[in-house]
């Protein structure tokens, strides 16, 4: 037998010492057993705390050792410093993340290593990053920050993110933020565009600020998100096929995707110009055609600009609300609309599509007939 089993030492259920986890291993030259040991927190104050984070050690180094973990071949990650730990994984998500993704990712790591250094923690070793100290955090949010559900969830899932990314690289035996509850949110308000809105900025908009009518139109019509818009090139727009290729490197999912042209969009951008080299961006600076990418927040800043002279008060993404309530109601199919979505499935489109209307049409009400 190449290992011992994990057993407890309680210190016969003294706090003020020392409780740990121990197993035995083969030495591979030796071939004698070498003894391992996994420290519980004295931060566990109470005896009921320390036994069930024996226990979890005991279940978790067990799975390992029966997978064929052999505690030879690994260096000793598990002594690396928290913050150093989660700079290496925030290095390593960068890799496959966007621009906007691996901002968000480091904003909330830099105020979960701010809150480590003033409780104290930010020099805990790796493997002492609890589940514990993970809940501390979760109640500091809730309780001292106020923070909303929404926000309070947009924290978590980064954190609980870069600490599998250390479990899957054996610096911890379990993510400590794995437990931490989803907190349900209000649905989110479906917001659109009335006819006498749209019927302003098909007269004002155009004139104003031609590059965020075009967008406009992109999001109206294509369902296009502005981060995606961002990072569209002439080459990704085939006119003449009617088409948007969107590769996996631009798109939210990761997939390579295809969104149509319709016909009406087409008439509307008549003016548009789309000579210009295959690799420039269809917006750049000041939202004209060049070779770097913008962020989103330059969409949201010209749509502000001209949405304030003319008394709108709703954003721009809104249009792509818009056009889904008219495609629903002039009748296409949710297959068609899910399509042009992209949604991973009609599920998906069906329960987007039932928040615009919560009663029954008017066509429903002055068409349906009977005996």
């Amino acid at each position: 037998m190449l290992y011992k089993e994990v057993k407890i030492n309680d210190a016969n259920g003294d706090l003020s010492r020392q409780w740990f986890v121990y197993y035995s291993f083969k030495h591979p030259e030796s071939g004698k057993y070498v003894r391992f040991r996994k420290f519980i927190s004295n931060r566990i104050k109470t005896k009921s705390g320390r036994w069930k984070k024996a226990h979890e050690l005991k279940k978790q180094i067990n799975s390992k050792l029966h997978s064929g973990w052999n505690p030879f071949s690994t260096n000793e990650i598990h002594l690396t410093n928290v913050v150093k730990a989660l700079d290496f994984a925030l290095s390593l998500k960068k890799q496959t993340i966007s621009k906007r993704g691996y901002y968000t990712y480091s904003s909330v790591q830099r105020i979960f290593i701010r809150w480590l250094t003033e409780m104290g923690y930010h020099k805990l070793a790796i493997d002492e990053m609890n589940s514990a100290i993970a809940r501390e955090f979760c109640d500091h949010m809730l309780l001292e920050e106020n923070l909303k559900p929404r926000t309070y969830n947009n924290r978590v899932q980064p954190l609980r993110t870069l600490f599998e990314v250390l479990h899957k690289r054996e610096f911890i035996l379990f993510n400590p933020f794995e437990n931490i509850e989803k907190l349900k949110t209000p649905e989110s308000e479906i917001i659109a565009y009335n006819t006498d809105e749209l019927e302003l900025i098909r007269n004002t908009l155009p004139q104003y600020n031609y590059q965020i009518y075009v967008i406009s139109q992109l999001i109206f019509y294509c369902f296009l998100r502005p981060a995606e818009i961002v990072r569209l090139q002439f080459k990704d727009v085939l006119w003449d096929h009617d088409i948007i290729v969107m590769p996996g490197t631009k798109t939210k999912n990761k997939k390579s995707e295809v969104i149509i042209l319709p016909d009406q969009l087409k008439r509307n951008l008549i003016n548009w110009d789309l000579n210009f080299p295959p690799d420039y961006f269809l917006f750049s600076r000041n939202l004209l055609p060049g070779t770097k990418e913008i962020a989103p927040t330059r969409i949201a800043n010209a749509w502000q600009k001209y949405a304030k002279e003319f008394g709108i008060t709703k954003n721009i993404y809104h249009f792509k609300h818009t056009g889904n309530g008219f495609a629903f109601d002039q009748g296409f199919n949710s297959r068609d609309i899910q399509l042009q979505n992209r949604h991973s499935s009609l599920d998906e489109t069906q329960k987007y599509l039932n928040r615009f209307r919560r009663i029954a049409s008017d066509k429903f009400k002055k068409e349906f007939k009977g005996f």
